[in-house]
């Protein structure tokens, strides 16, 4: 182990591993610190196992907090950059119709694994067990303390541990408190891409069906945001990729002190009344219990009869105009009072972090601390649902590592 280091890499997530592999790659001496047993563990979970790397679309409208900084990472690297980056890592990719970007092997062990050892076969060195608790600038160089009293010293810092998502994974906010320490501002933090709570018994008996919608955002009766797909229902509220796309504009909204609603339109792309009346007709003899049956699991379709104020005995035929307009109006606008989101324990990504105002957005080195840096979710940018999370990562990871490499060369660290 040398005495000093070029670069602490603070984080051994999919950011600290991009960065490990870009500075390795150009003849740095690097460690990656890693707090947990090993690397990468919230990077497994990924697309439900499968690792949804990037998105071909990636452009600042999809992410939020310091637009800025992502438009000057994508600027510098784009998802085709990125993806021949992994090429040569050894990780073709493919994409689906969406743009979703996934490895060939659907395997995020894979991408861990590629990065794990694009790290090692480079000299990048990784201490596991790690858990610095400690950053501080000394002269010309970072001196890193671990809990156990272990300390590493680098020329330059690289803050890549994170935010809050995921606890069981091992966030906990380490990266935002150790960048307060040095004088950063941190944004507030809340849950995003996070399942919604509505009133129980608005949901009760529903746990588990799922149904194709279109589903809006209303804050204080207005529509914010629109998202498509499959809604899962639970016992406590609204899940499934439309629903937690939701959540950070809820929580803002909430956190604001606004009333927030989801209206579900179970009919999307088609008149609903036109639906039931040719449904009224066909098929008469049909209670409510069973009417929407086929258009919803039936089930919902019993919740959504009871909630246009019907009895679920009236048979189809006695739905006479303003009976089947509160039903049509149910079956296209079902709303629901949103009373907040799962927290950080079932969310997948931070809203809120370490203040880009603090950071030269060309390199995401700090304005306060000379050879200090940071990438990832420790950052006040987070992205939709799709790949955009981890381009994140792995663009301001690439933007550090060539601050960095670039601070080194010119003697400025």
């Amino acid at each position: 182990m040398t005495d000093i280091y070029d670069t602490l890499i603070i984080g051994g997530g999919a950011a600290g591993l991009m960065a490990g592999c870009a500075l390795s790659r150009a003849g740095r001496h690097v460690v990656v610190l890693e707090k947990q047993d090993r690397v990468g563990r919230k990077l497994l979970s990924t697309g439900n196992g499968r690792c949804n790397l990037s998105n071909l679309n990636a452009a600042p409208a999809r992410y939020h907090g310091s637009r800025q900084a992502v438009r000057m990472a994508l600027r510098a690297w784009p998802p085709k950059k990125v993806l021949e980056i992994f090429e040569g890592l050894g990780i073709p990719c493919s994409a689906d119709d969406e743009g979703r970007v996934y490895p060939l092997s659907r395997q995020a062990a894979s991408v861990l694994d590629a990065l794990r050892l694009g790290c090692d076969e480079n000299g990048a060195e990784t201490l596991t067990g790690f858990a610095v608790t400690g950053l501080s600038r000394d002269g010309r160089a970072f001196t890193a303390v671990a809990a156990d009293g272990r300390r590493v010293r680098g020329r330059t810092a690289l803050v890549c541990a994170g935010g809050l998502a995921a606890p069981k994974l091992g966030a906990c906010g380490d990266g935002h408190r150790l960048l307060e320490a040095l004088g950063h501002a941190v944004t507030p933090r809340f849950p995003a891409i996070a399942a919604l709570k509505t009133p129980p018994e608005a949901v009760r008996g529903l746990k588990g069906l799922r149904a194709e919608v279109s589903l809006a955002l209303l804050v204080d009766g207005q529509a914010v945001r629109e998202e498509a797909g499959e809604l899962l229902l639970t016992d406590y509220g609204l899940s499934g990729i439309a629903a937690m796309q939701l959540a950070r504009s809820a929580n803002e909204a909430l956190r604001a002190g606004r009333r927030c609603a989801a209206r579900i339109d179970f009919a999307p792309g088609r008149d609903a009344r036109a639906l039931l009346e040719a449904r009224r007709d066909s098929l008469p003899r049909r209670a409510m219990e069973d009417f929407l049956n086929g258009i919803v699991p039936r089930r919902l379709g019993q919740t959504l009869a009871r909630a246009a104020g019907l009895e679920l005995s009236l048979p189809a035929a006695r739905l006479d105009a303003a009976r089947l307009g509160a039903l049509a109006a149910v079956l296209s606008g079902w709303t629901l009072p949103i009373t907040g989101t799962q927290g950080f324990d079932q969310a997948q990504v931070t809203a809120g972090g370490a203040s880009l105002k603090d950071f030269d957005l060309r390199t995401l080195e700090s304005l306060r601390v000379p050879g200090l840096y940071a990438a990832g979710e420790v950052l006040d940018v987070d992205g939709d649902c799709g790949g955009y999370n981890l381009h994140w990562a792995w663009a301001s990871a690439l933007t550090a590592a060539a601050g960095i490499d670039s601070g080194l060369s010119e003697g400025r660290a």
